[in-house]
């Protein structure tokens, strides 16, 4: 069954990365979040849809016309999130740096955008599991050429961000995670492997013994305590989060 949104009439066309975030709610069964330029919220698993943002994006002409390609569109959500600790609270991230809160899913938005000090492509936004008014957000330069380490934390709901990239040696970052068992034990993929930092972001060590290789996905699955690593060209890695969380 093909559950794209359809399009209303006079509305412009959707524009959408190949991996753009779908999300099924933590707190709604059958409601679906879906990211183009704008968010799309569906309460019958993708039946029919509803927009709940406007353009998060830049919607600028002539930075699509020199960005975008016939294959892959420009200025579209690449991050979206909901907070698994409270009902209607999501993020989203844009291609273009843009970055936006909603409270109440979608009746109002609040552009976050000035408050991170870099314009980068949003590879990740991460509500914490933890703490209600505490996000991550990852950016990646890779597509302009830069290689820097963007890596911020907010504990105010986006109003104030904080660097957390410290030692880390290179970026682009691809990801960031919690430990569901640990606030203070995150993990990071970047273009250059695996990080964990177990003191909240001051000091970041390199996770296992993966190869140097673009780290693209990490997960941390709760109940059986185990870490999973997904890597561009180099398959899957599984690790013992036990045995991450001893070592201090």
């Amino acid at each position: 069954t093909n559950i794209r949104p359809p399009l209303a009439a006079g509305d412009p066309e959707l524009r959408a990365q190949w991996m753009a975030p779908i999300l099924a709610s933590i707190h709604e069964p059958g409601v679906l979040y879906a990211a183009f330029q704008f968010v799309m919220r569906s309460s019958d698993r993708g039946a029919t849809w509803q927009k709940i943002s406007p353009d998060l994006t830049s919607n600028d002409p002539a930075r699509m016309l020199l960005k975008s390609s016939n294959a892959i569109p420009f200025q579209t959500i690449t991050a979206l999130a909901e907070s698994p600790m409270k009902k209607g609270l999501l993020y989203a991230g844009t291609d273009d740096g843009k970055l936006h809160v909603t409270m109440d899913e979608g009746k109002t938005w609040t552009e976050l955008t000035t408050r991170v000090p870099s314009g980068k492509w949003y590879s990740r936004v991460v509500p914490s599991q933890h703490q209600v008014g505490t996000v991550y957000a990852t950016q990646r330069g890779r597509e302009d050429d830069d290689f820097g380490v963007y890596v911020y934390k907010s504990t105010d709901h986006g109003k104030t961000f904080a660097s957390l990239a410290s030692n880390v040696p290179a970026g682009s970052v691809n990801v960031i995670r919690e430990d569901p068992a640990d606030a203070n034990t995150l993990y990071l993929g970047t273009d250059f492997g695996a990080f964990v930092t177990r003191d909240a972001g001051t000091r970041w060590h390199v996770l296992g013994t993966l190869p140097s290789v673009q780290v693209s996905d990490l997960a941390v699955q709760a109940r059986d305590n185990i870490i999973v690593i997904s890597t561009y060209g180099r398959g899957m890695y599984a690790m013992d989060a036990l045995k991450v969380r001893a070592v201090r």
